[in-house]
């Protein structure tokens, strides 16, 4: 029978693999171009959004 510490670290090795399967996703190269939400001019659009519009963060002024 699995004990506590036993389940403690189930669940910390199944997040390990989940984090370890995330960070092997490629990332998308992207183009330079005019930004289709915002307009602004970017160096790298993905999917033809920004970083900022991508992303939005709370409390970041445009």
């Amino acid at each position: 029978m699995a004990d506590v510490a036993d389940m403690a670290n189930d669940v910390a090795q199944a997040a390990l693999e989940r984090s370890i399967r995330a960070a092997r996703v490629p990332i998308p190269t992207g183009v330079p171009g005019e930004c289709r939400e915002c307009g602004d001019d970017s160096p790298r659009l993905v999917m033809g959004r920004c970083a900022r519009c991508r992303e939005p963060k709370k409390g970041y002024a445009r």
